[in-house]
């Protein structure tokens, strides 16, 4: 069962939500990595879009942190000119169709 969920958030011009779709769908074209169990982009008014992903061990979140690279959804939402945020929660129950 997954264990956490971060959400990187920003705000983004109309040109940068194209530019974040193109990005998300070419950076996870094979599927996301073998940590996240699956992730979203979502696109709020106003040009706010997130990346919501569930990771599937809350290591895996730390080790991409430690990796030193910038994490995937912050660049996308960077180079798409907005200033990403992040906050990560931990899952504390799930209910759902699986469930």
């Amino acid at each position: 069962m997954a264990e956490v969920v971060s959400i990187v958030t920003g705000t983004v011009s109309s040109d940068g939500l194209q530019q974040v779709a193109d990005a998300y769908r070419s950076g996870l074209s094979e599927g996301p990595p073998p940590e996240i169990e699956e992730t979203f982009l979502l696109e709020a008014d106003g040009g706010r879009v997130a990346i919501l992903s569930v990771w599937h061990r809350r290591s895996g979140l730390e080790a991409m942190i430690a990796s030193g690279e910038e994490p995937f959804a912050r660049r996308v939402i960077r180079e798409a000119g907005g200033s990403p945020e992040v906050t990560v929660y931990r899952i504390v129950q799930r209910a759902g169709s699986d469930d």
